[in-house]
């Protein structure tokens, strides 16, 4: 149970640092002058080129199928079969 909880949190730490480098950061300014409040907005690129970011998603989308395989093999396809009838001799 215990490495369940650690991959849950490991999973939601790199999420955050993944929308924190995807995200365009964008910085407010206020100067005040007099009555009047003038609001300066700057748009900065990403930290990552949009390249890397389609194959980082590409390999996330890879590692997350193959993980979803593994886990369908052993619960689905793997475990033996345990039949439900039994043979009758007439």
């Amino acid at each position: 149970m215990s490495s369940s909880k650690n991959i849950f949190y490991i999973t939601v730490i790199l999420t955050v640092i993944v929308c924190l480098c995807t995200e365009q950061v964008e910085g407010r300014r206020t100067i005040l002058k007099g009555r009047r409040a003038l609001t300066r907005t700057y748009y900065y690129d990403s930290a990552l080129p949009a390249w890397i970011t389609v194959i980082l998603i590409a390999l996330a989308e890879v590692i997350f199928g193959g993980v979803l395989y593994l886990i369908l093999k052993k619960v689905v396809i793997d475990p033996p079969m345990t039949g439900s009838y039994a043979v009758q001799n007439y």
